[in-house]
């Protein structure tokens, strides 16, 4: 059956159409061609690199069988290619050229490009938000209304009334209005707190002053603001009667709907530059107000409220005010597989390719792949890559459940929902980068030029590190979370599933294992990271509680044991991964064959073991392991990559990406990486003549005078 994807579904509940596979196969392939079903038929009569199509062959696995489990069923499988063939078959979308734009033939290229995605929505009827993440991807470069769907719009659905939402919604989603989201200010950021743009209430004209009292209040960052967006839900303190009441949500007119020019008292424009050529595209802008007024009923007050006589009603739980953030930490862990997977498709395939240097004298060069060293630093990249694609799945199940509880009232979970979206956008970010830009170096010197696009992947998931919450800054608030969870377990009381370690009262080695082969067993692997992330919370709570017995402030301990909690709250984010992993080899491999549960049972290993390895340290300073086992973890690490390289190209052939998506000439399926670098290298503006201006200003003088001298 042909599972669609609905908002029950993305609440964690399934839904199903009555459509069967082969209806959507005849409706959506074969009609928009039946290459698609295979990337191997796309390329049917190209030469295709001998070392790749031997890598190929050596498959453990069925390979399409992969990418239907990942895309969860063989039509979703044929839905996406479909969606994705609109995009590559439409001229429009060509990015070749991308690599040469300046900053305004970029923005413009993205505008562009926005109206054409739309005309694509109409045309083809695709109003699924999930399908509109499949094209969206498929671009590979910035739409000017991102912000709409990714924040302005869910904000209004979250903390906007009825009657806000029947206004607003209906002129976002048509695009009468394009809106972003304003918060980050120029002087704060993560602190939201500490924000200082004003929204101050006149009972008089029932209105909201909208103020920025300083420069350091301007705000800045947020996408499509500079030149692009109309209006802005802006972040600022609520004031009434002069009394603070926090900060809270307004919805602000930017722009003359007929001019598009700034409206009185909006000073507005773009920051400048970043360091991603996707992100080049995005006017990221600044916003100063100077003492706007808006209707009051353009404050959302889904949750808190203000009367026309100024009575301020308190919501029913306040976290409910960052819901859209929350939303956005969920979905980031997403993005970065998105990212990651392709920066190791890339890098993988190029290994396969690129000969380099002769193992034994007279036996020719070696495949990159077959090199240990290349071999260490990239298959558990991959195996990370695979993690976090079902880490990815379950913290948005996770956070639609809890959208759903929220929806009747029941804010019970919203405390680990936020330590569970914190956690994982920090730690998959960090380690994506990590990742990403292992990726890179494993390329070598052809890695360094953007026509592999791994400089620009590695400076996308760096941008992610930073967004959304600074992820040093939301691994301390996990901290919290955590020592919190620490002292309910002193007193008894239950925990959530995901921190309830913290009751286990095994205080022995977490693991008696003697031999290889008993690391293998997920309960072992699970009890090792659940150990150590417990006995390391717990020691340091116990030594910030000591220092408070003996007079220290409560808040200098915290400072003095910050980066101990760093480590603590990026220990259990690891354990999070680890878990996730696992729930899902014993939950979703119902349906598949043996190899294909052989392989991510593989992975899995990999992922466990060489997270052991790679922090050995930790495990060896709270008791957890010791030297022995340390080296027996080793020892069998080595015996999983040697099983696993053979199934590296196929594996990330199961990710399924176009040679369009990925836009890389070191990632092309058919393996032609020098003839590409070499055709894209005549598309530069120095390559359009011979003998450019500056010859003759600059080099044609400095020659001749040093011909004069001789």
């Amino acid at each position: 059956m042909y599972r669609k994807y609905t908002e029950g579904d993305r609440k964690g509940f399934a839904t199903f159409t009555t459509i069967s596979e082969n209806q959507i196969c005849r409706g959506f392939v074969r009609k928009y061609l039946l290459s698609l079903i295979s990337p191997l038929t796309f390329f049917k009569g190209v030469k295709m690199n001998q070392d790749l199509a031997r890598e190929r062959s050596k498959a453990s696995f069925n390979v399409e069988e992969l990418t239907n489990l990942l895309d969860e069923g063989p039509a979703r499988t044929a839905r996406r290619r479909y969606l994705e063939s609109i995009i590559i078959n439409d001229p429009e979308f060509d990015n070749a050229d991308n690599f040469f734009d300046s900053r305004e033939e970029s923005y413009e290229r993205s505008l562009k490009r926005g109206l054409q995605f739309l005309d694509v929505q109409r045309k083809h009827n695709i109003v699924d938000p999930e399908e509109i993440e499949i094209l969206k991807r498929s671009i590979g470069s910035a739409l000017p209304s991102s912000l709409n769907d990714t924040m302005f719009i869910p904000a209004i659905k979250n903390i906007g009334t009825k009657e806000q939402i029947d206004k607003w919604l209906p002129l976002a989603e048509h695009n009468s209005i394009v809106g972003t989201y304003a918060q980050t200010e120029l002087g704060h950021g993560t602190n939201v707190r500490g924000l200082e743009t004003t929204a101050t209430y006149d009972k008089r004209t029932q209105e909201f002053v909208m103020h920025s009292p300083s420069l350091t209040a301007c705000k800045w960052w947020p996408g499509c603001l500079g030149h692009s967006s109309t209006h802005a839900i802006t972040v600022a303190r609520l004031i009434i009667d002069s009394q603070d009441h926090g900060i809270h949500f307004f919805i602000v007119p930017l722009r003359d709907m007929k001019t598009h020019k700034p409206l009185p008292g909006i000073k507005i424009g773009d920051i400048g530059p970043k360091l991603s050529l996707f992100f080049n595209g995005t006017d990221n802008g600044y916003l100063l107000l100077d003492h706007v007024r808006i209707p009051r009923e353009n404050m959302l007050m889904g949750a808190a409220k203000v009367s026309l006589d100024g009575k301020f009603t308190e919501p029913k739980n306040s976290k409910i005010l960052y819901g859209t953030m929350m939303y956005v930490r969920a979905a980031i862990p997403s993005d970065t597989f998105n990212l990651l997977s392709r920066a190791v498709t890339i890098a993988i395939r190029y290994s396969a390719v690129r000969r380099q240097s002769e193992l034994k004298e007279g036996e020719g060069e070696l495949q990159v792949i077959d090199f240990k060293t290349q071999q260490y630093r990239l298959l558990p990249a991959l195996a990370t890559s695979y993690a976090f694609k079902f880490a990815a799945v379950r913290v948005l199940r996770e956070y639609y459940t809890l959208k759903n509880k929220m929806s009747v009232g029941d804010f019970s979970s919203l405390p680990e929902m936020h330590s569970i979206t914190s956690s994982l956008k920090a730690f998959i970010t960090g380690q994506g980068l990590k990742y990403s830009e292992n990726c890179r170096l494993c390329c070598g010197g052809h890695g360094y030029s953007v026509f592999s696009m791994l400089p620009d992947i590695y400076m996308l998931i760096n941008a992610s590190c930073t967004y959304e919450g600074d992820n040093v800054v939301l691994f301390l608030q996990v901290a919290r979370y955590l020592l919190k969870c620490v002292n309910s377990a002193r007193s008894g009381k239950d925990l959530p599933s995901t921190v309830s370690y913290l009751n286990d009262h095994d205080n022995g080695m977490a693991s008696n294992a003697t031999t290889t082969e008993q690391f293998l067993d997920p309960s072992v692997q699970l009890k090792l990271y659940s150990n150590r992330s417990k006995r390391m919370i717990t020691t340091v709570a116990e030594k910030m509680h000591a220092k408070v017995m003996n007079g220290m402030d409560p808040m200098d301990a915290w400072n003095a044991f910050s980066a101990d909690l760093l480590q603590c709250a990026i220990a259990h984010s690891h354990y999070l991964t680890v878990l996730y992993y696992t729930d899902f080899l014993r939950t979703g491999l119902a349906n598949v064959s043996r190899p294909i549960a052989r392989v991510l049972k593989l992975m899995s290993d990999i992922y466990a073991l060489h997270g052991i390895v790679e922090n050995s340290g930790s495990f060896l300073e709270n008791g957890v392991l010791n030297v022995k086992q340390v080296a027996l973890i080793r020892e069998q690490l080595n015996l999983l990559l040697e099983q696993l390289r053979p199934d590296a190209v196929p594996l990330v052939d199961a990710f399924d990406y176009s040679d369009r998506h990925l836009n890389s000439a070191l990632g092309r399926y058919d393996g032609n990486v020098y003839q590409q670098l070499f055709d894209w290298a005549q598309r530069s503006q120095l390559n359009r003549q011979p003998v450019l201006p500056a010859y003759d200003k600059y080099l044609k003088p400095l020659l001749q005078k040093g011909k004069a001298k001789l």
